[in-house]
Formats: C-alpha cells, sequence, structure tokens
C-alpha cells in the first residue's frame, strides 16, 4: 500500500520531501514509488506547475478509488487488529462543529468508561463534506442535519432547539424570556456556518426577515467567543449552563427553531465492533442528549 500513501502524502503535503518524511523513506523512494504506480496504471497521475504538485485529469479520475483502497485497507487493519486484541479500537467520527461541542464529550466519555480500549478521531466538517468523509472512509460515522443532507440514508437521532446567545452588555432587560426575531435583525449577526443549510436564516427569510450578517464562523466555540465580546449575537444548540461560563445570555428565540439530527455510518460490512457499538450506544441514550 505505500505506494498509494505516498501518492495521498504528496498531494496533501503538496512536498515529495514532506511526505518522505512523515514515511521514514528517502526523497528518490518514494520518487520511485510514484513512478512505479504510474508505470503500472498505464498513465501520468502527477502534474508539476508553478511548483505546485497536482493531479492530471486522469489522476483525478483514479484518484478517489486510491483513497477508498487506502480507507478500506485501515479497516481492515483496524478490524484485524480488534479480532486479535493487538491494539486499541479507533473510531473515526465527522461532525458538525455544534455536536462536537455539545454532545461528544458527554457521550465520548459515556462510553469509554464502559470501553476503555477505544479511542476516538474527531474531524470537524459540514452537511456537505461529511457524507463524503463517510464515503470514502475518512469517518466511520458522522453527525450531521438531517434536513440539509435528505439524499443521505441517516438514522433520526434527536431534534435540537436554536436559541439566541447574546452579549451581556446588551440592553436587554432581565424579565424578557424570549427574543423575537425581528428584534434580533437590530443587531449584527456571527453566522456559524456548518454547510450550504441554515435554520436560522431559513426562519428569518420564512417571515420575511433579513439579518445584517457581520462575521461567518466555522467553529462553534470561536462564535462564542466573539457573542461575548460584543461583536454581535448568534444562534445555534446551546446549554442554558454557558451562561455561567461566559459573559453572554441565553434566550429562545420566537419563533422558535429547530432542527432534526441524523447519525450516518459507512457500509456496517466495513464497521468495526467498536463503532457498532458506539452507534448503538448513541441510539440508547438519545433522550438524555441536550
Amino acid at each position: 500500500m505505500n505506494k498509494y500513501i505516498a501518492l495521498k502524502l504528496v498531494i496533501e503535503q503538496q512536498s515529495i520531501t514532506k511526505a518522505a518524511n512523515i514515511m521514514g523513506y528517502s526523497q528518490p523512494a518514494i520518487s520511485q514509488m510514484l513512478t512505479n504506480l504510474e508505470k503500472e496504471i498505464g498513465f501520468h497521475i502527477l502534474s508539476k506547475q508553478r511548483h505546485k504538485l497536482s493531479l492530471t485529469a486522469e489522476g483525478q479520475e483514479i484518484y478517489p478509488f486510491i483513497l477508498k483502497l487506502i480507507n478500506d485497507h485501515q479497516a481492515l487493519i483496524a478490524k484485524q487488529n480488534e479480532i486479535t486484541n493487538q491494539a486499541n479500537s479507533l473510531i473515526k467520527i465527522a461532525t458538525i462543529p455544534s455536536i462536537s461541542q455539545q454532545w461528544l464529550p458527554e457521550l465520548i466519555s459515556a462510553f469509554q468508561f464502559q470501553n476503555p480500549n477505544v479511542d476516538f478521531s474527531i474531524i470537524q466538517g459540514d452537511n456537505v463534506s461529511i457524507p463524503k468523509l463517510i464515503e470514502n472512509g475518512d469517518a466511520d460515522l458522522g453527525f450531521l442535519n438531517q434536513e440539509a443532507a435528505p439524499d443521505c440514508q441517516s438514522c433520526f437521532i434527536k431534534e435540537q432547539t436554536l436559541k439566541a446567545i447574546i452579549p451581556k452588555k446588551y440592553q436587554i432587560p432581565a424579565n424578557v424570556k424570549e427574543l423575537s426575531l425581528k428584534q434580533l435583525t437590530k443587531f449584527p449577526y456571527i453566522l456559524l456556518e456548518e454547510g450550504l443549510h441554515s435554520e436560522s436564516l431559513n426562519k428569518f427569510h420564512e417571515i420575511g426577515l433579513k439579518p445584517t450578517i457581520k462575521m461567518r464562523l466555522h467553529d462553534s466555540f470561536s462564535t462564542l467567543l466573539m457573542v461575548e465580546q460584543g461583536l454581535g449575537y448568534t444562534i445555534m444548540p446551546v446549554d442554558q449552563q454557558l451562561e455561567e461560563q461566559h459573559n453572554i445570555r441565553v434566550l429562545p428565540t420566537n419563533p422558535i427553531i429547530t432542527r432534526k439530527i441524523g447519525l450516518l455510518s459507512k457500509n456496517e460490512i466495513l464497521m468495526t465492533t467498536a463503532a457498532e457499538k458506539f452507534i448503538v450506544f448513541v441510539k440508547k441514550h438519545a433522550s438524555e442528549l441536550n
């Protein structure tokens, strides 16, 4: 598999030298691997233009199959290690940022308490990239918004309610128990982007409103910090406890904004026993999630 892994690293690192260092080979050895690979396949895969290494047109067609081959081989090794107890099992999870902050710490902690020989790798993505990560084998399973990925055969886990998060310096009376979307349009909006689909923006548009988007971020924690600094408000699923940890207020919106979270997984034939157990665990404890 080394020649395929070498190609993947060269593309990712944009350097044969860096790929060689990662794999523990010399630069000429990596170059020879790539030459042999192109001879075996029968056409050129790589081209170098203006100091940039890129795939040829033929290489772009075959590269997804090479990635799948690498990931399937890694899945084989993982299953072999699991059967022979030679190493800890690894579960690779792709998820939208808000889920990695809100659900995964509690789920993983409880699961590892019962299964201490299981490790996790978390890949943050969006509702577009997560299905691709699973299809390519880069992730075993993924959490996404079902409405944003209607073509995916995901299993419904839970409906989440999104809430408005505002800086405490906003002059909102303490007795106010909810904020209308019309009220929020007076302030700058810090949008947490988790793909092409946005539940909050859709809700604004449904009632004929247009928020003033001041900033777009792809990380939920960074978004909270921006709000805390008074740069604007955001709307996302959040624990009420965050009010105690940050200089913010959390209030329901009117109208209410919800989304359905689904769990997508790769072909069960390629799943490790640990990943299958984690999926069962998530479904069992879904009602306990915030």
